[in-house]
């Protein structure tokens, strides 16, 4: 017998991400993984006992790097100086303690990394099974709890923000839900973020 070829889990996630972005999430199977990788079924379910502990990942991987630059850049630091150069967050235009820049930035973000993975990403995660479907929210909850986080750290960063203003409806967690909430429901129904709320930020959080 030939030596089986020995292959990671981060490999075999790779090659469902291929897929993934290829031919979308409908096309993503074990055994389609399988073939991609050049190994036997069982080789993939020890990595990934069930479709949906796969599918989760792909996800999980899709919005990590869809949103990356930014949230680097919103947290500052040493992830912003690591952050991709390729990504519009990381450009040396892009202005630090701007809170509505950061959304603008943020939206666009998010669209391009849709347009780049595929069209109808969106539509075919709505498309999976309940309990592929469930699995995989999750997974996207934690990417966006993470995604809220870099908002509120961005918003607190700005000097020019009004600090008496941030109470109430306008407290910095309801804030970033919404622009945040905004910014998916757009990017679901494959539109540009309306300018509209860009200026009500800026009337509602600045002196």
């Amino acid at each position: 017998m030939g030596n089986r070829p020995v292959i990671s889990k981060d490999q075999i996630l790779g090659a469902a991400y291929e897929i993934a972005t290829t031919q979308g999430l409908g096309a993503l199977s074990i055994r389609a993984v399988a073939t991609a990788c050049g190994v036997a079924v069982g080789t993939v379910y020890n990595s990934y006992p069930t479709k949906s502990d796969l599918v989760n990942d792909v996800v999980g991987r899709f919005w990590q790097r869809a949103l990356s630059g930014c949230m680097a850049m919103a947290n500052g630091g040493e992830e912003a100086e690591s952050a991709n150069s390729s990504s519009p967050c990381s450009s040396a235009e892009f202005e630090h303690d701007d809170f509505v820049a950061f959304c603008r930035q943020l939206s666009g973000e998010v669209g391009r990394a849709l347009e780049e993975f595929r069209s109808d990403f969106l539509e075919g995660l709505a498309a999976l099974g309940s309990y592929d479907l469930a699995g995989a929210r999750r997974r996207e909850a934690a990417s966006f709890a993470h995604v809220r986080q870099g908002l509120q750290m961005a918003l607190e960063r700005d000097p020019a923000i009004c600090r008496k203003k941030l109470v109430g409806a306008l407290a910095p967690d309801r804030v970033c839900d919404l622009v945040w909430e905004t910014m998916l429901d757009a990017a679901r129904r494959k539109k540009p973020l309306d300018e509209t709320l860009f200026a009500l930020l800026r009337d509602a959080l600045y002196s």
